[in-house]
């Protein structure tokens, strides 16, 4: 079934990558990345002749993970072309080398806000759609485990979640009778976003 997907930080590395193999494989698949009118510019161009050269359905959307308003208005975006949005996957982030000390608390504030928070951002604009929809999936890429911990163990086997309409269920990918006890469902309830609550 050909699925509605967003990549954030899909301008190079991973998420460019996740996302031509996705476009191959038959999906739609948005490519977001900040700046596509200024400096990555460039970036959308090679999608576009990317997805014109193997007649695949690749697209890019404005989306900066720092921003919610861009989140929000990237998703609705999505929505209002297909009615729907099947599959979100964080990629975006950023990875530093050094000695802790040599990073000061500013910094560290700056990463946390890339790597954590900013996948909040788009999961609150992401999430309720899903959660209307009664499902769809969020994941993160390798890369994106390894810069931010929110995403370094999500509660299910394969770093796959099948939303449904809160209460929330929750359960483990890929599992079949004879699995393992730690395949076992697991349950949480989660409440949806309102208007009060941003």
């Amino acid at each position: 079934m050909k699925d509605v997907i967003i990549i954030t930080g899909a301008s190079s590395g991973f998420g460019a990558l996740a996302a031509r193999a996705l476009a191959r494989a038959g999906h739609t698949v948005y490519a977001s990345m900040r700046e596509t009118a200024g400096r990555n510019a460039p970036q959308v161009a090679e999608a576009q002749k990317y997805a014109a050269k193997h007649n695949v359905d690749l697209r890019t959307i404005d989306l900066d993970v720092a921003s919610e308003a861009s989140a929000d208005a990237a998703i609705e975006a999505i929505v209002t072309a297909h009615g729907r949005l099947d599959v979100v996957i964080h990629n975006a982030g950023h990875m530093v080398f050094g000695p802790a000390e040599a990073f000061t608390p500013e910094q560290f504030a700056e990463l946390y806000d890339v790597n954590v928070l900013s996948t909040q951002r788009v999961n609150r604009a992401a999430l309720p759609q899903l959660r209307r929809q009664g499902q769809g999936r969020w994941m993160p890429l390798p890369a994106a485990r390894i810069t931010s911990p929110a995403l370094g163990r999500p509660p299910t086997r394969h770093g796959l979640l099948n939303t449904t309409p809160a209460p929330m269920r929750v359960s483990r990918t890929r599992c079949s009778k004879g699995s393992s006890p730690s395949c076992r469902p697991m349950r949480m309830s989660l409440q949806s976003r309102t208007p009060s609550s941003r």
